[in-house]
């Protein structure tokens, strides 16, 4: 962690130093660096060593929009302050380390390298010293500043790529949770033809029942009879042609669930989890029939994905336990588990444990539908679903 930190302090610094908004901050430290260099480590400087140092210094500010350039003249005046200068260029030297610097760090290919070598040629052509040790100092000070450039360039477009990738993965993550909603809702309106057309179907066959129960009906209210059957018939043939363009070719079976048999069906999800080696202790009220159908078929789906949610994360040999009551008008779901294996693999538990995982948001948007309440989260050493579904409110738009 350290050095993701340590990495990203430098990027940053990189980021600042090449901003063009920074540029008058730098030109100020390097003018300042600059005087107090010739004030107090320069032999008694001329006035020609002030202009070429302070002159090398104006010109790195080029360097934010021609680095290539800017890397030659200050190297050019590096070379005129050895030529016609009156005590070593010392800030004449620093500026053309810190131009070809920018100049690796802004560019790749023979840009740099060319450059290199005009600062190694300045080098070289040094009127004193022998030749093999202008050699040394052209290698060390042109080369260094290269390497230097190249490994900030390096983190560079190392930081640009990573934030390319998390934009990325961002954008992807919220079409993933836009579809998983976008499907939680297909779904519910699969499951609202199959409560309709129950009900639809009941008044249609008790119309019919009463149609032949009273032959000797007044005509009038036989025509009514007659039109209701017809009007229930074509509602029924309407609903069948919309499901055949909502329904999933995999999910073709019949998703509607009476609220009376809902102890069964919760009973059966219990008996498959403890086929998977899950071991689940359900404690359901008898009232819970009461519920009307879309609770019924909400607490049922809550279950299912529960139980997947355990099998996948915690595996086998995993004790849970399930709670379903009426209180308060509402009713309360609870789903808790303390799961068995220690290192899930691939890093299943630290998904589950945040709480993304595409089904419990298919969950989440079907409870938030009802005007209920859904989390799910560790507590303590357990992880747990819970939701509060209120009995007899109108749905959420």
């Amino acid at each position: 962690m350290g050095n993701v930190v340590s990495s990203a302090g430098v990027t940053r610094g990189v980021e600042s130093w090449l901003d063009v908004r920074f540029l008058p901050v730098r030109l100020l430290v390097l003018a300042v660096a600059a005087v107090g260099c010739l004030l107090f480590l320069a032999d008694s400087p001329s006035v020609l060593d002030w202009t070429i140092g302070l002159l090398a210094v104006l010109v790195t500010a080029g360097g934010v929009r021609w680095p290539f350039l800017t890397s030659l003249l200050v190297s050019g005046l590096l070379l005129l302050g050895f030529e016609i200068g009156d005590t070593g260029p010392v800030v004449a030297k620093v500026a053309a380390a810190i131009a070809l610097v920018e100049l690796s760090t802004r560019r790749s290919g023979w840009q740099p390298w060319l450059a290199a070598c005009a600062l190694a040629g300045a080098y070289l052509l040094h009127p004193s010293g022998d030749l093999a040790a202008n050699g040394y100092r052209a290698v060390v000070m042109a080369g260094a500043p290269v390497l230097i450039g190249m490994l900030l360039r390096t983190a560079r477009e190392g930081a640009d790529h990573a934030r390319r990738e998390a934009h990325e993965i961002a954008q992807r993550r919220d079409a993933e949770v836009a579809a998983a909603r976008a499907l939680e809702r297909t779904a519910i309106a699969r499951e609202l033809h199959d409560l309709v057309a129950h009900h639809v179907s009941s008044t249609v066959l008790r119309v019919g029942v009463a149609r032949h129960a009273m032959p000797d009906a007044p005509p009038g209210a036989l025509e009514v009879l007659d039109d209701i059957h017809a009007s229930g018939k074509e509602t029924l043939a309407d609903l069948r042609r919309l499901v055949a363009i909502l329904r999933d070719p995999a999910m073709t079976g019949d998703s509607f669930i009476a609220p009376a048999d809902l102890p069964a069906a919760l009973a059966a999800v219990v008996d498959r989890a403890r086929q998977l080696g899950i071991t689940v202790d359900a404690e359901v009220t008898e009232d819970v029939i009461d519920v009307d159908a879309v609770l019924a078929l909400t607490l049922l789906r809550l279950t299912q994905e529960g139980v997947s949610n355990i099998a996948k994360h915690a595996g086998s040999g995993t004790a849970a336990q399930l709670t379903i009551a009426m209180q308060d008008g509402d009713v309360r779901f609870t789903l808790r588990d303390k799961g068995s294996s220690p290192k899930p693999r691939n890093g299943a538990a630290a998904n589950r444990s945040g709480g993304h995982g595409l089904g419990l948001i298919g969950l989440h948007e079907r409870v938030e539908l009802l005007g209920g309440e859904f989390t799910a989260a560790r507590v303590g050493t357990e992880w747990q679903l819970a939701a509060r579904l209120p009995l007899g409110r109108p749905v959420a738009s």
